[in-house]
């Protein structure tokens, strides 16, 4: 039911005026009913640890230009809409170096950033050429400068001091969100164009530096203004069931190879579930109510693992509800789920220990449009959004539940493929979830808190991702066995060590940790043909470096093997 509450104005009106017509009423609409549709929206912040280089200083940029460009922006941004629910959830590799760089640690883009243009080397030169083009060619386009340079780039012996200058400035301003290029002193520094100075390149590093440092306590003062849900992910972002148990891939992909040894370390499992939640805790200050398993990984048999750690719920992909169920969800046209009853509803499973864990599973078809939606234009992508929207109500009125669908996506790898860096297609998004009295956005735990009971029971989840109904991305190429092979070995000999008590606890401590970033998803998903980085060469030497840094910590000496690559071998 909708109340209108009426609250006359009263004026100074003459009294052979007709108030009927002149007096005015402000309506506040109450809205004591729950809606017919809920909407849970999950972005999911992560970055892989990058390894450092010698001097301490990361690897890759990708930490300090994300939060520039997207994850400051983006917890501002909710907070423009009053009715607005969104769920953020930020990995602990994430966390820990948005950490680091705030206490003072650089990348090596930073650091060929700062070098003066009339000094750069030409090692420094040639990275420059090849590393400050590392950017969607969308954004270079809005630069003519940044267009020229890249015109000049294969000719190496007509840059000038000034051309290297012009490139360090236009790619930091190019991964700086328009929100904060519109502002000074950065509007200055955009509105020159080119011949930029050494002072510019100052400025804009500077602003680097207090945007990463904002990123964490913005997340956690919208959390306090009830805006936002803030979760978590296991520690360094692994294929949990593929760490319980790797046989566990060979349910969905019989066909593959798998490796040599089978890779079953439960108490890895186990410490990335807990150590996510602590990393958690000592960035915000409380636990987590739920996470999302890396890649949305999942089994049955890694449920016990979220529930000791007192973690309700958890999300993961459409895969793993069907395959649970047997069934197979197919899409009305616009998008609607065939079967909205089973899809649109987060489901409990039942422990051993009789205890239950919640899940929420994706809703493939507008999740994955987050990403399409940046074909068209902004205006078109809301209404084609809205149009979605208000299909599902009517496809899901005859429910005898309040359905809920969940959006869960990336929160950073897809916004420069937009135009504006997709701030108008999101401001338009959040418009379309807060403008209808019958739809609601909510965060996980207060959905729950609220309909916990009404919950159905899934006998056993399959083990499956948010995008396959197995783990092929990452176990069953011969690059990926052999690096589960490596990492085996690796987690054998730190054993061994750890038995022998000859090293000390702080080895062993610190060994370990680099162990367990080793076994994070993103070093196994950029091995083999599935998928492609352009530089798989990285991924696979930072890998290595993490195995090689176990045997360092240990006081082996590295096996010789890891010093040559995996990938093409």
């Amino acid at each position: 039911m909708l109340l209108f509450v009426s609250c006359s104005q009263t004026s100074s009106v003459d009294e052979s005026v007709d108030v009927t017509t002149t007096t005015v009423l402000n309506e506040q609409i109450i809205d004591d009913e729950e809606p017919d549709l809920y909407v849970m929206l999950m972005w999911h912040q992560h970055q892989p640890y990058y390894p450092k280089d010698d001097d301490g200083n990361f690897s890759k940029p990708w930490v300090r230009l994300h939060a520039t460009k997207d994850y400051l922006d983006m917890v501002e941004m909710v907070q423009d809409f009053e009715d607005l629910k969104v769920t953020f959830n930020l990995t602990p590799t994430l966390m820990n170096q948005l950490n680091e760089l705030s206490n003072g640690s650089k990348d090596i883009y930073w650091i060929h950033t700062e070098v003066k243009g009339s000094e750069l080397s030409e090692l420094q030169k040639k990275f420059l050429r090849d590393r400050f083009f590392d950017i969607n060619s969308r954004t270079i386009n809005t630069y003519p400068r940044y267009v020229e340079l890249r015109n000049l780039r294969q000719n190496s012996d007509q840059w000038t001091s000034q051309d290297y200058i012009d490139l360090q400035v236009l790619f930091n301003l190019g991964w700086t969100d328009p929100k904060y290029l519109s502002t000074e002193p950065l509007n200055k520094i955009v509105e020159k164009g080119s011949n930029f100075s050494e002072e510019d390149k100052k400025i804009i590093l500077n602003i680097h530096k207090e945007i990463i440092d904002q990123v964490i306590p913005e997340h956690l003062d919208a959390y306090n203004k009830n805006y936002i849900e803030l979760t978590t992910t296991p520690f360094a972002h692994p294929i949990l069931p593929l760490i319980h148990n790797s046989d566990l891939g060979k349910i969905g992909d019989s066909t593959s190879k798998f490796p040599k040894n089978n890779f079953s370390f439960q108490d890895d499992a186990i410490f990335h579930v807990k150590k996510g939640k602590e990393v958690f805790f000592e960035n915000f200050g409380f636990y987590p109510n739920g996470m999302w398993p890396a890649e949305g990984a999942v089994a049955q048999e890694v449920l016990q693992y979220f529930n000791n750690e007192d973690i309700s719920w958890i999300a993961t992909g459409q895969n793993p509800l069907e395959k649970s169920l047997d069934v197979k969800i197919q899409r009305w046209v616009g998008g609607v789920a065939s079967k909205p009853e089973l899809l649109y509803r987060p489901w409990k499973t039942i422990l051993s220990n009789g205890e239950t864990v919640s899940v929420f599973f994706r809703d493939n078809y507008l999740s994955d449009k987050m990403f399409g939606y940046s074909e068209k234009r902004s205006d078109l992508s809301v209404e084609e959004f809205e149009n979605t929207i208000l299909k599902l109500r009517d496809k899901t009125t005859d429910l005898d539940f309040i359905p809920v669908v969940s959006i869960i996506a990336d929160g950073e790898n897809f916004w420069e493929n937009y135009s504006n860096d997709g701030i108008d297609f999101l401001n338009g998004m959040y418009d379309i979830l807060t403008k209808y009295d019958w739809l609601e956005t909510i965060t996980p735990s207060d959905y729950l808190e609220m309909h916990e009971e009404s919950l159905k029971t899934i006998d056993k989840l399959y083990p499956a991702s948010w995008f396959q109904p197995h783990f092929a991305t990452w176990i069953g190429e011969n690059d990926e066995n052999q690096a589960w092979d490596y990492l085996y070995q690796t987690r054998i000999d730190f054993e061994d060590a750890k038995q022998s008590q000859k090293i000390s606890n702080e080895q062993i401590e610190q060994a370990y940790e680099y162990l367990l970033l080793a076994e994070g998803s993103d070093w196994f998903w950029w091995y083999g043909d599935d998928q492609d980085s352009y530089v798989d060469e990285y991924f696979d030497e930072a890998f290595r470096t993490l195995l090689s840094n176990v045997y360092i910590e240990l006081n082996i000496e590295i096996p010789e093997y890891l010093r040559n690559p995996i990938t093409n071998s």
